[in-house]
């Protein structure tokens, strides 16, 4: 049993509005789970944590590492996280992909990775997170930082 998450928003901004929501750590720190530092670089490395959910077998910590970047199209991250022994029973791919259109961006959201009867039920959950909280927090930080049409 596999499944991904696939999403899309639409912004009425150019990729460069988008790829600072991306990349840059203030603007970053806005809307997203990052609370330090980030750079858009392969091979960067950085950890976060949440309240821990022992009923779910999940210690709190979430493990990240920039896989691939491409400027202004595409942003690539692994997104780990286990019962805290050391196992990881999360171990799933972040692709964000950028697509001019219509005179704004095409934000393309995949979560792939999610293998076996846990993690499918898994991202379910994390897929409503991604609707309702980061989408949201995302339209909000875009209206902040960047005005429309800007």
């Amino acid at each position: 049993m596999e499944r991904d998450i696939r999403l899309s928003w639409f912004y009425p901004h150019p990729p460069e509005t988008i790829w600072a929501c991306l990349t840059e750590p203030d603007i970053l720190k806005e809307w997203s789970l990052s609370t330090g530092d980030f750079r858009a670089e392969p091979g960067f490395r950085w950890m976060e944590s949440r309240p821990p959910k022992p009923r779910m077998k999940w210690d709190g910590k979430m493990y990240f590492e920039v896989l691939e970047v491409v400027p202004l199209q595409k942003l690539s991250y692994s997104f780990r996280g286990g019962p805290g022994d050391g196992t990881l029973t999360l171990d799933t791919i972040v692709t964000w992909t950028l697509v001019p259109k219509n005179d704004g961006t095409e934000l393309q959201l995949v979560h792939s990775g999610f293998k076996g009867m846990r993690a499918v039920f898994t991202s379910f959950i994390m897929e409503l997170g991604w609707k309702n909280g980061v989408a949201r927090k995302l339209a909000r930080t875009v209206k902040k930082f960047f005005h429309a049409g800007a």
